[in-house]
């Protein structure tokens, strides 16, 4: 296996986990309670599922992940419909948008062990389309959600270093099996 596949699921590893604490924490001092309990198993139960599933059954992931990964593009498409509105109910309830997209990032980092090129895919695109349809919703705000933006780069360096590991992993099977030949 490349190191660039590890060192892609090494970054998207450390980013989640460290807002993962982040977010468990400002949870349990904001909510608290029982209700805190059930809003992180809320994120963590299926967070962990999808994980589970994409080592144990890289095939089965692919679709499933693909699906899930459409839930931080919705959200976008809702930024850009109504900015301001979806703004300001982020600002009360949340960084919803970052917690959906570490949710799909996550397991997707565990599927790009074994399938990079579309794990890699499929994290630019909850990454960054839900960047772009904000800023075309905030309009002459246009820099918030470009700043707010930046935040997510480490999910986009882990999506290219998948993208890249693929690549070479291709390059590696047309070498090994002779040219305008792939194995399988």
């Amino acid at each position: 296996m490349s190191v660039l596949r590890w060192f892609g699921f090494a970054v998207m590893a450390a980013f989640a986990g460290f807002v993962g604490l982040i977010l468990v924490g400002y949870t349990i001092a904001d909510v608290g309670g029982w209700e805190a309990v059930g809003l992180i198993a809320v994120v963590g139960v299926p967070l962990a599922l999808l994980s589970l599933l994409a080592y144990v059954r890289p095939s089965v992931a692919v679709p499933v992940l693909a699906v899930v990964a459409l839930a931080p593009i919705a959200f976008g498409v809702m930024f850009l419909l109504d900015f301001d509105r979806w703004t300001a109910w982020e600002d009360q309830h949340g960084p919803i948008s970052l917690v959906l997209l570490v949710a799909v990032a996550a397991p997707l980092a565990v599927l790009g062990l074994a399938r990079p090129t579309v794990a890699g895919s499929l994290m630019l695109a909850a990454s960054l389309v839900p960047v772009l349809l904000s800023t075309i919703g905030a309009g002459s705000d246009w820099a918030r959600p470009l700043s707010i933006g930046l935040v997510i780069a480490p999910v986009v360096v882990s999506a290219v270093l998948f993208l890249l590991a693929g690549r070479d992993g291709t390059r590696g099977r047309e070498i090994a099996t002779g040219p305008g030949r792939l194995a399988h």
